[in-house]
């Protein structure tokens, strides 16, 4: 799995809200152009997400624990990547960890091809989450 996490000077609480605002994902996740996810983030929620580059993309949510993590998952030719996000209050704030992987037949070369440049994303992510749930307040 490819991860990163950042600590965010806010209540879990806080940032999982971020998290339900499904139609505003791309205000935090500059690689997000449009989601839609009709049925909220809720599990077995079907929906689709339009990457900045890139198709347009069918997504499932997997799992949901509020207010700790959700996992999103979306087929891949031969491969399932998933996205899963985690949450955990600390003494220093809330450490967010962004994961992403790649399971099944052709993971190994989804993960070459694409796992790169997801890697560099998602720290680009986690600072826009940090922003937008610093300035929400604790």
């Amino acid at each position: 799995m490819i991860t990163h996490e950042m600590i965010i000077q806010a209540k879990p609480e806080t940032v999982f809200a971020l998290y339900q605002d499904v139609g505003n994902w791309p205000q935090w996740d500059e690689e997000v152009l449009e989601v839609s996810l009709p049925e909220g983030l809720t599990p077995n929620a079907r929906g689709w997400l339009k990457p900045r580059s890139g198709p347009k993309a069918q997504i499932k949510v997997v799992s949901v624990t509020q207010p700790t993590q959700f996992c999103v998952e979306s087929d891949l030719p031969g491969c399932t990547m998933g996205f899963d996000h985690r949450l955990e209050a600390t003494t220093l704030g809330t450490r967010v960890t962004h994961g992403v992987y790649f399971k099944g037949p052709t993971s190994f070369l989804f993960k070459r091809l694409i796992g790169p440049t997801l890697s560099r994303g998602l720290p680009v992510t986690l600072q826009g989450l940090k922003q937008l749930a610093e300035a929400a307040g604790p």
